[in-house]
């Protein structure tokens, strides 16, 4: 009696197992538009709420980085028109200490300019990679709301692997031989 009582337990179950059907209400559109209003809405949307100390982290630390360079840019900047005019400098003027440093360490005109230029370059490199990441992540919530909730998988996902031997015939009209050969044979259910 117990063992018919499993067998249609067991059987309830493989009928369970069918694929699921995909998420109807789960729309692409509208994990990009919430991506593109805030970085990881998108991603939340979705479902992946672990993505979004990764986003921030990694926009924070390039705006960091673009911010730090504009400030150097900007100090700098005013270093550089103190050299080029020539005019006199005095304690109260903004970035004396650093002027002063750079005169008496004998930096000169064109050494300081490519250090304003890099700086410039630099603060426009990680503005844009900024704009990269926030797009990018725009992209991550498009692609997971739209392949990964639109197509359906079985939850029953498994991979069977199992030995094998295989019969191997060789040979010629005078002589034929048999050699059996070890295999593993992989199924993949999903």
């Amino acid at each position: 009696m117990q063992a018919d009582s499993i067998k249609t337990s067991t059987a309830s179950t493989k009928n369970d197992l069918k694929k699921t059907p995909p998420d109807s209400a789960h729309n692409a559109q509208v994990a990009v538009k919430r991506s593109a209003l805030v970085p990881g809405y998108g991603q939340l949307y979705n479902g992946q709420w672990w993505k979004l100390p990764v986003i921030y982290a990694g926009m924070g630390a390039l705006l960091g980085s673009a911010i730090s360079n504009y400030r150097y840019y900007k100090k700098h900047l005013v270093v550089y028109k103190y050299y080029r005019s020539m005019t006199t400098v005095t304690r109260d003027m903004p970035e004396y200490k650093l002027f002063t440093d750079y005169r008496n360490t004998g930096i000169t005109l064109n050494q300081l300019k490519s250090a304003v230029n890099g700086a410039q370059r630099d603060t426009q490199f990680y503005y844009l990679c900024v704009a990269g990441a926030w797009g990018l992540q725009i992209v991550d919530a498009y692609i997971d709301a739209k392949f990964i909730h639109s197509y359906s998988m079985s939850p029953d996902l498994s991979l069977t692997i199992k030995p094998k031997w295989h019969l191997q015939t060789t040979g010629s009209a005078y002589f034929s031989a048999a050699m059996f050969t070890p295999m593993l044979c992989m199924s993949v259910n999903f």
